[in-house]
């Protein structure tokens, strides 16, 4: 992937993502194409317990989890884009109603998204954002109408 501006002075906010890690680097291209400095957070939710967002912007207006499996596609890369949208949602829902709920995906896991899948339909009448980043590094809106 190409490599993305990142400011040495926020180093901890990226806890366990290291440079070059692709998450990382999915999260400064899915940055710089929103125009948003989306860094991982940990967010304090009841009884001592938190949950850590992969991608969120100082304003709490973008929720991101981050899917970049490589190889072909396999239901343990569904299960974790499934999962994954099941807990924005829930944030969403109990945290940041105001939020928009991301997905950064890698070429092979943006498979669980095909025009007749209803995961598709989910995804677009939940008012998921889906993008996929290349191995170069580029990320592009995923749009698939559901058939």
């Amino acid at each position: 992937m190409e490599r993305r501006e990142d400011p040495v002075d926020d180093e901890a906010s990226w806890r366990r993502f290291t440079p070059g890690a692709p998450e990382r680097e999915a999260l400064l291209a899915l940055s710089a194409e929103l125009g948003l400095r989306l860094r991982p957070r940990l967010v304090p939710l009841s009884l001592g317990t938190t949950f850590e967002v992969e991608g969120i912007d100082a304003d709490d207006t973008h929720l991101v989890q981050v899917v970049v499996n490589r190889g072909a596609f396999s239901s343990n890369q569904r299960n974790k884009v499934l999962a994954d949208m099941f807990k924005l949602l829930w944030l969403r829902s109990t945290r940041f109603p105001e939020a928009e709920v991301c997905l950064v995906l890698s070429e092979s896991t943006a498979e669980a998204f095909k025009p007749r899948a209803w995961t598709t339909l989910a995804a677009d009448e939940l008012g998921f954002h889906l993008f996929v980043v290349s191995e170069t590094g580029t990320v592009t809106r995923l749009v698939r109408e559901p058939v």
